[in-house]
């Protein structure tokens, strides 16, 4: 391992440390080794395959693990496990130190020493911080670095590391490179690196009046080029950089400022939407609108959401269904239906059909996992939801928004499962003659409504298969028994009027399912499954498409109307559902 390393550093060449790791994980392996000299070797690799700039699990420092993979249990495993790790790793890269004199592979080993030494149960030493600082200064003077930004997390690193020791002389080299790199940046293809301006600016004892004024001018300039039309047009780089000139002229309370920010970033994207197919280009006057709105332009804000409606509208003809095909045995169906529904006792039948058909919240989390596991690419893409000519909602990346992956999921889940519900529906049906009246009657067990007329005439319109009539009347009956269920827990259920003094208005649906009592009451699965089929534009939202008058032919299918049949019960069951959760909680505990 040695001699791999002298080789390498004897070359003169940038060195590429994750190449030199693998090289080592292979010569490790060829040489079959076992043991404390195993042990070693990986250690020697490991020093070159841990990422930088991590600051996160599981030492919230500088070097880290690459990845980490998550258990059933609980467990996480790193890559590389750097749990394994302990003092002799420290011994050591102490004694690799002592015989490389390559600038890069001095700037690691003292780096790591320095920085992993706490976490090994050794006290840092202040000489492998000035050993890395001069290191990395030499990297960068003799161009020893493979890639353009290794030359600036280098400068980066310098800065850190003369903070960390308050060496004043090395925080004004470092800085000088940085400020070097910026205006390298700045005249390159690369242009933009945000951590050098973020530090150069913002970080405490760092910058100085002069440094902003530079950084801040040639932002401005650059924010010009992105969102002008000429060669360097880039409306993503103008929002970036819009971004930390916002946040410096807010910090200067220049309104007119921020104003001509907004302004430029909008104009950016509405050019970036011209250019773009519809869909695309929805998405651009998205963020157009709410950059214009920020900017208090309501001309250009209305203008930008009718150009908006339109591309939503054009996308349509870009839409393309996805089908599979999806087959259940009909042994596996039986003895399902078996297990639901129980012929001697209809109250129970419904009651298990109430409980078993509201996702759970943790098992709708664990297929959100799942999937991305199985399609990462797929899990970092934001999706669009839209609604007649408008963007209703996006969800975001499964890392960064995991609520409303989780949203989303719950209505795909929806029409997943509805042959099962809708077997479940026709069995008791059949096996216990059910009519609408019956149906409405274990609906208001725990007196969700005054008057079930309407109710009645909803769930025959269901049995009778008028889809477009079971959806506009049920809905409605739903926001009305989710509101009498607040009403029979002691909490109101109107507001104030927010513009018209002494006059009060009714809770909506989504205002209901906020209320804490009713949350605590019905639980956490029965809620998030009330706001996915009715008010969450992430998942189902029906309340909201039928209030609004978006409903189509699409909404009005069998599988909804058993959904909101389905609810009705869990309005009857909520109590029985509540406990049920309640002690199954209480044995994995």
């Amino acid at each position: 391992m040695e001699t791999a390393i002298r080789e390498e550093a004897a070359t003169g060449a940038p060195v590429n440390f994750y190449r030199l790791e693998a090289s080592m994980h292979n010569t490790r392996r060829e040489l079959g080794l076992s043991g404390q000299d195993n042990m070693s070797a990986w250690v020697d690799a490991v020093a070159f395959g841990l990422d930088t700039d991590h600051f996160a699990e599981p030492w919230q420092r500088y070097f880290g693990p690459k990845g980490a993979r998550s258990y059933e249990d609980g467990t996480v495993e790193y890559i590389p496990d750097v749990h394994q790790l302990d003092e002799r790793a420290l011994d050591l890269w102490s004694q690799r130190l002592d015989v490389v004199d390559h600038p890069a592979f001095r700037a690691r080993y003292s780096d790591l020493l320095w920085e992993i030494a706490p976490q090994l149960g050794r006290r840092r030493d202040p000489v492998h911080a000035r050993t890395a600082l001069a290191a990395y200064e030499l990297m960068i003077a003799e161009s020893a670095y493979e890639e353009f930004f290794d030359k600036t997390d280098a400068a980066l690193r310098m800065l850190t590391l003369a903070l960390s020791i308050r060496d004043e002389d090395a925080k004004v080299r470092s800085r000088e490179l940085l400020m070097e790199e910026f205006r390298e940046l700045m005249g390159s293809s690369h242009r933009f690196n945000f951590d050098i301006v973020e530090r150069l600016l913002w970080e405490r004892n760092v910058g100085t009046p002069e440094i902003t004024q530079e950084v801040v001018g040639a932002l401005d300039a650059a924010l010009e080029q992105s969102a002008g039309e000429g060669d360097r047009f880039n409306a993503h780089s103008a929002r970036d950089i819009g971004t930390r000139l916002k946040r410096h002229y807010n910090g200067l309370r220049s309104r007119a400022d921020v104003v001509r920010v907004h302004t430029a970033v909008a104009r950016a994207f509405e050019t970036l939407a011209a250019r773009s197919e519809p869909m695309a280009a929805a998405a651009h006057l998205d963020v157009a609108a709410t950059e214009y709105r920020n900017a208090g332009d309501e001309v250009a804000f209305n203008r930008v959401r009718t150009a908006r409606a339109e591309a939503v509208a054009r996308s349509n003809v870009e839409m393309v269904a996805h089908s599979f095909r999806f087959e259940v045995g009909f042994d596996d169906m039986e003895r399902f239906l078996d297990s639901i529904v129980t012929p001697e006792n209809l109250g129970l039948s419904l009651a298990n059909i109430a409980n078993e058909f509201v996702p759970r919240i943790s098992v709708l989390r664990e297929r959100v996992l799942e999937n991305a596991r199985v399609a990462p690419i797929q899990a970092t893409i934001s999706i669009n939801i839209h609604e007649d000519e408008h963007i209703a909602a996006v969800v975001g990346s499964v890392d960064e928004d995991m609520e409303g992956r989780i949203m989303h999921q719950a209505g795909q889940e929806a029409m997943f499962v509805g042959i099962f519900l809708d077997q479940a529906l026709e069995r008791c049906m059949s096996v216990h003659g059910l009519d609408s009246y019956e149906i409405a009657g274990w609906a208001n067990r725990l007196g969700a409504f005054d008057d079930l007329t309407m109710v009645i005439e909803g769930v025959e319109a269901w049995r009778t298969g008028d889809w477009i009539k079971t959806l506009h009347v049920l809905v409605p009956q739903i926001e009305l028994g989710l509101r009498r269920t607040l009403r029979g827990l002691g909490e109101p259920i109107v507001r104030n009027h927010p513009t018209m003094p002494g006059r009060q208005t009714l809770l909506n649906m989504g205002e209901v399912l906020s209320n804490p009592v009713l949350q605590t009451a019905l639980g956490d699965d029965t809620v998030h499954y009330f706001r996915a089929l009715y008010v969450d534009p992430r998942a189902r939202n029906l309340r909201n498409v039928v209030a609004h008058g978006l409903t189509g032919m699409s909404d009005a299918t069998s599988t909804t109307c058993d959904r909101i049949i389905h609810s009705l019960l869990v309005l009857g069951f909520w109590r029985d559902i509540a406990r049920a959760a309640s002690s199954a909680a209480s044995r994995l505990s």
